[in-house]
C-alpha cells in the first residue's frame, strides 16, 4: 500500500470540486437511525468485486440491475468500496472513479433505494492501523463534502470488519476521528459502526459511542455456524476450506440463530442503537436445500429482531444474481424476500 498524506484538509477535498454530480436532488432531512433502519427494509451488497470500477467501460452492472433489485423487492443496496487503491499520493480520490460512484447513488435515488456508502478496506485495514486511520480520514474528507447534499437516503459507513490491527481500543480511538470528518459537513446524517472482529455480535460491548450522536446506527456481521456457512471457501481457515457436506437446518440449530439475535436486540434496547445485519450468506459449496433453509432462518429472524439487513451478495460468489444467465438464483431470492413477483416470471 502506498504511503498516503494525512493532511489532507475539507478545505481541500472541497477546492478538487468535490460535488456530488445530484446536487439538484431533493435536499437532506433529518431522519432518526431508528426511523431510517425501519425503512431500510430488505437489502442486498453490491458491485464490490465486480471489473465496473475499473478504468474504461467495463463491469456487469446496468442500470436494469438497479430496476431488478427495486421490483424484487429490496429497499437498500450496501455498496462495496475499495477505496485506498484510487487515491494518489496525496490521498486524493481519483475523480473518474467519483464519477463511477456517482452513477451508483444515482441509481440507488432513481429506483428509490436507500444507497450505503460502505468503505471496505478491511484488509489494508487490519496490517497497519495508523496508516488506515489516515487514510480513512483521507477518503470521509472527501466523501462526505460530496454527498453532504444528496437525501437522507444516501447513509455512510466508516469501515466494514475491523479486526487484528484494529482491536477494541484501537477501533475506539480511530472511528470518532473519522465521525468528526464526516460530522463537519453532515452532522446529523445516519452514519454507520459496527465492533471489532469481522463486526462480531460478541464485540458490541466494547464499542464505546459517543452519547450524544444519535444519528448512529449500528451493525453487526452473521456467518455462523462458520463451519457451515464457509464450508470451501479458499480464503476461510484451511480446516473450513477442507469441509464438504456440512449440513443445516435442525430444529436446535434454527433456534440458535433467535438466540443470538435475542442477544444483539438486548444489546440495542439497553443502549438505544438501531441495528442493520449488515452482512450474512452461506457460501455456494453448502447444499442448496441446505442454504435456502439458513438464509430464510436469518432473515425472518432479522425482520422479527426489527433489524434491517443486506445479504451477502448480489454477484460474485454467495449469489442471489447470476450475471451469465442474467437471471435470479430464485430459491436465494425467495429465502430472502417470501413470495416476491420476480420468482414468479
Amino acid at each position: 500500500m502506498l504511503k498516503r498524506s494525512a493532511g489532507i484538509t475539507l478545505a481541500l477535498a472541497l477546492a478538487a470540486g468535490a460535488t456530488s454530480a445530484a446536487a439538484q436532488s431533493k435536499p437532506f432531512v433529518d431522519i432518526s437511525a431508528a426511523d431510517q433502519v425501519a425503512a431500510m427494509g430488505p437489502g442486498v451488497n453490491i458491485i464490490g468485486y465486480d471489473p465496473y470500477w475499473q478504468d474504461g467501460d467495463k463491469g456487469n452492472y446496468k442500470e436494469a440491475h438497479f430496476k431488478a433489485i427495486h421490483e424484487a423487492g429490496f429497499k437498500t443496496i450496501r455498496v462495496v468500496l475499495f477505496t485506498f487503491k484510487h487515491m494518489d499520493q496525496d490521498g486524493r480520490l481519483d475523480p473518474a472513479w467519483l464519477k463511477k460512484l456517482d452513477w451508483v447513488v444515482e441509481m440507488g435515488k432513481k429506483y428509490n433505494l436507500t444507497v450505503i456508502l460502505d468503505e471496505h478496506d478491511f484488509d489494508a485495514c487490519s496490517k497497519d492501523a495508523k496508516a488506515c486511520g489516515a487514510n480513512l480520514r483521507n477518503v470521509w474528507s472527501q466523501l462526505a463534502t460530496r454527498y453532504a447534499d444528496e437525501p437522507n437516503s444516501v447513509i455512510f459507513e466508516l469501515l466494514n470488519e475491523p479486526h487484528d490491527a484494529l482491536n477494541g481500543a484501537v477501533w475506539n480511538e480511530i472511528f470518532p476521528q473519522v465521525l468528526a470528518v464526516v460530522r463537519a459537513s453532515n452532522p446529523t446524517r445516519n452514519v454507520i459502526i459496527g465492533p471489532t472482529h469481522w463486526n462480531s455480535r460478541n464485540d458490541l460491548d466494547d464499542l464505546k459511542l459517543p452519547e450524544a450522536d444519535r444519528h448512529i446506527i449500528v451493525t453487526f456481521h452473521y456467518y455462523d455456524p462458520f463451519r457451515f456457512t464457509h464450508q470451501g471457501a479458499s480464503w476461510a481457515p484451511p480446516e473450513i476450506t477442507a469441509l464438504r457436506d456440512i449440513h443445516f437446518g435442525t430444529p436446535a440449530e434454527i433456534a440458535e440463530i433467535g438466540k443470538d439475535f435475542d442477544a444483539v436486540k438486548a444489546w440495542s434496547v439497553t443502549h438505544d442503537r438501531p441495528i442493520l445485519l449488515g452482512e450474512f450468506g452461506a457460501y455456494d459449496r453448502a447444499a442448496m436445500a441446505d442454504r435456502v433453509v439458513w438464509t430464510n432462518a436469518v432473515a425472518r429472524a432479522a425482520e422479527a429482531h426489527g433489524f434491517a439487513f443486506a445479504y451477502w451478495q448480489f454477484s460474485s460468489d454467495f449469489i442471489v444474481y447470476d450475471f451469465k444467465k442474467q437471471q435470479w438464483v430464485k430459491p436465494i431470492l425467495n429465502a430472502l424476500i417470501p413470495n416476491t413477483t420476480a420468482n414468479k416470471e
